[in-house]
């Protein structure tokens, strides 16, 4: 986890910018986060990448961009899926990106920073209250707002390692079965969005060279290798476009991109996801009963009816649509957090002991599980598990590297009695880690 809180440096897709302040607005999306990690699954293989080690991010911004921090965090922005056509263009920004890890271009850092400044803005993802509620796939998770990143600096890049990059991703592509044209086609999208928006000096400042689109053009030419289309990435890049057009668009865009008329699953899953983001949970929770309906396989599709049954204070219908969607994907960290919650909110005493049990999975599977741990607090005291609760909140605050508060809550587990030698070792333990923290 060390290297995960370590700077942030930032590379700029295709081109690599330094970046003194930029709002990052962190959304945890389940369905998008899966895809992405399924899409990127041969791309890492042939990396050689452990693909444990990689996490994705979305990053609500009206840029076309993405980027890589240390530590192989890769954000996509909205914008970007947006706008991409298939997903074959998605792969090519995971292969580009890739292919700066592969380079090596960590190793030019140029400056450091605190360990704050990653921390700050996952736990603005990941905090309580408000911010608890989204790591749903769907809803309020697209509404969670990340934190200002302070002023920092980031790599700059040589033409050197742009190539490198360039040249790495064509050769990531074609190893994994991808199309070509994905990254040629990118190139195309993003030189004309830079044409419209030259005024923002956070888009790609440096014009796109055509150089390097005539590079992949061919090697498009040249290269005999052949692709087949993946019908289950296809089918599942068209829902998530769909559920990020309904949810970030305006009404008016949205009936261009998916007419009334239009009955297709997509076009129900946006509308489903466009009444949910305007309160209808009525209309919504129809919509998305209908899809259920066209495909009951989808566990997503069950999770978004139980978070809009879980805003609308419908706890246990919102446990029982958690719960199938865990049935067919029973380790999907989200899902269990977001039963957790559910049962928690029921109030019954018997439903707040079984909660325990799945953020504990999720604290378990999450990189930085600020928010399971502030439940397993609020679950552990319902319950009278009053070292449990103290502990949980321990571990939480030392998270945050908030060491005052994380002291404070040591000290009550300590003085709560206890024979169990496993709980003294673990406040043993804690005590050690928060005095580590202290001597840095």
């Amino acid at each position: 986890m060390s290297n995960f809180y370590k700077i942030l440096i930032v590379l700029i897709f295709l081109n690599f910018q330094p970046v003194n302040s930029q709002q990052i607005n962190i959304i945890r999306d389940a369905e998008i986060e899966n895809f992405l990690q399924e899409l990127s699954l041969p791309i890492l293989k042939e990396a050689k990448i452990n693909p444990d080690t990689v996490n994705f991010y979305i990053n609500h911004d009206d840029r076309i961009n993405a980027f890589v921090t240390r530590g192989y965090n890769i954000f996509l922005t909205t914008e970007l899926l947006l706008n991409v056509k298939n997903y074959h263009q998605i792969a090519a920004v995971i292969a580009h990106e890739i292919g700066h890890i592969t380079g090596g271009h960590f190793s030019k850092q140029m400056t450091a920073s605190k360990d704050s400044a990653l921390i700050n803005i996952i736990s603005s993802m990941l905090a309580i209250g408000a911010y608890a509620s989204g790591s749903s796939a769907a809803g309020t998770a697209l509404l969670m707002g990340g934190q200002h990143i302070g002023k920092q600096r980031s790599l700059i890049f040589s033409r050197n390692q742009e190539s490198f990059a360039d040249q790495a991703a064509m050769k990531l592509i074609e190893k994994t079965g991808y199309d070509l044209r994905g990254l040629y086609d990118l190139l195309g999208i993003l030189e004309k969005r830079q044409r419209l928006v030259r005024q923002n000096p956070y888009n790609l400042t440096h014009p796109l060279s055509n150089e390097r689109r005539q590079i992949v053009y061919e090697k498009l030419k040249s290269s005999n290798v052949t692709y087949s289309e993946n019908s289950n990435l296809k089918n599942r890049f068209q829902l998530i476009q769909a559920k990020l057009v309904g949810f970030f668009l305006e009404e008016e865009i949205v009936e261009i991109y998916y007419p009334k008329i239009d009955n297709s699953l997509e076009s129900k899953y946006a509308r489903a996801l466009y009444k949910y983001k305007k309160g209808k949970f009525k209309g919504a929770i129809n919509e998305i009963d209908v899809c259920i309906e066209i495909d009951p396989k989808n566990e997503f599709f069950y999770e978004l009816k139980g978070q809009m049954q879980f805003e609308g204070g419908n706890f246990i219908d919102s446990s029982n649509s958690f719960n199938k969607a865990l049935k067919l994907n029973k380790n999907e960290k989200y899902f269990h957090y977001s039963l957790g919650k559910s049962l928690y909110h029921t109030g019954n005493k018997k439903m707040i002991i079984e909660s325990i049990k799945h953020f504990e999975f999720y604290k378990k599977m999450s990189e930085f599980p600020v928010d399971a741990l502030h439940y397993l607090a609020l679950s552990h005291a319902k319950v009278g598990n009053l070292v449990f609760s103290s502990i949980s909140l321990t571990e939480k605050f030392l998270l945050l590297n908030d060491l005052k508060n994380a002291k404070l809550h040591l000290e009550k587990a300590r003085k709560i009695k206890t024979n169990d030698r496993s709980i003294k070792n673990l406040i043993d333990d804690l005590d050690f880690l928060i005095k580590q923290k202290e001597d840095l």
